[in-house]
């Protein structure tokens, strides 16, 4: 086969060399089902010819919302098959946001998971005269936890959907309609692809609240893929599990790296159904955000604290040996002599146990999507699990440094990829370049102007690269929050939806690199004294209403009802109410009365790091 200048290329190249090669495999009622690469190309060369069949035109755009599963690669390979541009969206974004970005991608078709997805697009089918089909891969959703409407189970046959039955087809009939188109078609497709042409348009939350469209083409994917395979130790025999969100573009690169590499990949079940998965189908390779760490560590910690004195005390010895060893390796030395054999002993007394969780046959992970804490990674190396951080954007294709199995630093991201060029710019900000960057923002000139001045991409976030090539990342220039899942989160839109109740003056939305999202209030004065006299509350000043219990229950009550018209991550779980408003005489807020981020804060550091403690 000639050179590999698409994604397609990759992927036509993968599956014709290794056929019968085992590579996507579920958890399916109860047993683990894979499908080799034949099978899935079949599946999806079969939706790419139904997609044709329905009139889908090279270049035309196709909406993927769905949980990961092997049904999204499946679909997301039948729309590059036929040419067409993927949009992938959350499966957790609300219907708003996903009806903007089915109108601002001129989305043609979409590709759905289920009827909750299904019923986004139909409260919108008169705003999006460009939608002419949308296509579900099942006709009944189970929910993990109740939707809005209270409900657990969502059926086709539910969802009022009159005069659009012409609108809704199930992939089985996708499939069949695409009968008369023939292999040559899609040969004739993948030929006309330029690689300079779009493969996806991720959209990435920006500071004004709308997503931007960022545009990747084949080319870019192609690059990035190449350079992260060098840089990573992934094989063929090895299998990953992916848990991620497809719509990041993290994930994504990790499936095309898969195809690259012909590594099976594994889906499990569920989120719900991590930790059972995990130990069920043993991965040798998990890509994953702080969050899973976090959680798991968070276990091990309190199952060494209830197993009793002496187990906790064994515990204690064998991590303090794996400290030792960990400091050793390091620095590219193994241990020798009695420490070696101390670390058998921790490993049998205790490792074994910890990385049993992840299966028992993990040789490493990879974080990203936001920041990993240096302790984490210690300690998780002590237990004989390396965790290799790397770091970048949608807009560089996911990664853009990373530590490598050979070459590691905790505490930083990592070098940067092979054919990626890093600067640090006078006032701190991290710019890159390389063949990996977007061609630029979807409808928006402007913002690609901006963002990419001088050739370099301007990235937002203030980092140093130390004397050995490392870079760390030590602040963010944009207010944008990167949650411990990794989602993105524009504060100023919560805050001001926050802030449309009468009750509230300023909001401080909180939670960069924290397992949730909480938030600093004030109240205002005449608002609640009226309502506090309305209640017959007795006060004498507005700070005492702040540490009411009635004046926090009603500021509660509010929250939980604008809780409700958000997406799950960016719910705000805790909060505290300031005893006075922010001012400008003080510092918080500018003279045109925007909040200044930093140093409100910088006064609350304390306030807001008891959010996250066990004793809140």
């Amino acid at each position: 086969m000639s050179e590999i200048r698409t994604v397609v290329d990759l992927f036509e190249r993968a599956a014709a060399e290794r056929p019968q090669r085992a590579m996507l495999r579920s958890r399916v009622g109860g047993s683990w089902q894979s499908q080799t690469f034949a099978q899935w190309r079949e599946r999806s060369a079969a939706w790419a010819k139904g997609l044709i069949a329905l009139g889908h035109q090279p270049g035309d755009r196709v909406l993927l919302i769905s949980n990961t599963c092997s049904d999204w690669v499946v679909a997301d390979m039948a729309i590059l098959l036929a040419g067409g541009v993927t949009v992938p969206i959350y499966q957790s974004s609300l219907a708003d946001e996903t009806r903007y970005i089915a109108a601002d991608s001129g989305a043609r078709f979409a590709i759905v998971e289920d009827p909750t997805q299904v019923e986004k697009l139909l409260l919108s089918r008169a705003e999006l005269p460009r939608l002419d089909k949308v296509i579900y891969f099942k006709d009944l959703a189970e929910l993990d936890r109740p939707d809005a409407q209270g409900r657990r189970r969502v059926a086709l046959c539910d969802i009022p959907k009159s005069d659009v039955q012409d609108w809704l087809l199930d992939t089985t009939a996708l499939g069949a309609s695409g009968r008369a188109i023939g292999d040559e078609t899609l040969r004739e497709r993948a030929a006309a692809i330029d690689p300079a042409e779009a493969a996806t348009i991720v959209y990435t939350s920006g500071t004004t609240g709308r997503p931007k469209g960022v545009v990747l083409s084949h080319k870019a994917l192609v690059f990035e893929v190449g350079t992260v395979v060098g840089a990573l130790d992934v094989r063929e025999d090895d299998s990953v599990l992916l848990f991620l969100p497809l719509a990041h573009s993290f994930a994504k690169i990790v499936y095309f790296m898969c195809i690259g590499v012909r590594t099976e990949i594994i889906f499990p079940e569920s989120i719900a159904t991590l930790v059972r998965d995990l130990g069920e189908s043993r991965p040798t390779v998990l890509p994953s955000v702080p969050r899973i760490f976090e959680k798991v560590h968070a276990r091990i910690l309190q199952g060494a604290r209830e197993n009793g004195a002496l187990k906790r005390r064994i515990f204690e010895y064998a991590l303090a040996i794996g400290h030792e060893v960990s400091a050793l390796q390091q620095h590219g030395k193994e241990p020798a002599g009695l420490l070696l054999y101390k670390q058998k002993l921790a490993q049998r007394l205790v490792f074994s146990k910890i990385q049993a969780i992840f299966g028992g046959r993990l040789r490493g992970c990879i974080s990203g999507g936001a920041p990993l804490s240096k302790d984490l990674c210690e300690f998780f190396h002590a237990c004989g699990i390396l965790i290799l951080e790397g770091y970048g954007l949608t807009e560089n294709c996911a990664a853009a440094t990373i530590n490598r199995p050979d070459r590691y630093k905790f505490g930083t991201v990592g070098r940067p990829l092979d054919g990626v060029d890093l600067q640090i710019a006078s006032d701190g900000e991290i710019l890159m370049r390389g063949r990996n960057l977007l061609t630029g923002y979807h409808n928006d000139a402007a913002a690609t102007s901006e963002a990419l001045e001088g050739g370099w991409f301007h990235t937002g976030d203030i980092g140093e690269i130390d004397a050995d090539g490392f870079l760390r990342i030590t602040d963010r220039k944009k207010d944008i929050i990167v949650t411990a899942g990794g989602k993105n989160v524009a504060p100023q839109n919560i805050e001001n939806h926050l802030k449309s109740s009468p009750f509230l003056s300023q909001v401080l939305l909180y939670g960069d690199r924290r397992k949730f999202l909480s938030a600093l209030l004030t109240l205002d004065e005449e608002a609640i004294r009226k309502w506090a006299d309305d209640h017959a509350l007795t006060y004498n000043s507005t700070a005492e209403l702040t540490q009411n219990a009635s004046v926090y229950q009603l500021i509660e009550s509010i929250i939980a009802e604008k809780n409700r018209t958000l997406a799950s991550y960016e719910t705000i779980k805790k909060f505290a109410i300031l005893e006075r408003d922010l001012t400008v005489e003080d510092g918080e807020l500018t003279p045109s009365l925007k909040l200044r981020r930093k140093e409100v804060t910088r006064k609350y550091q304390d306030l807001l790091d008891s959010f996250y403690s066990e004793h809140y």
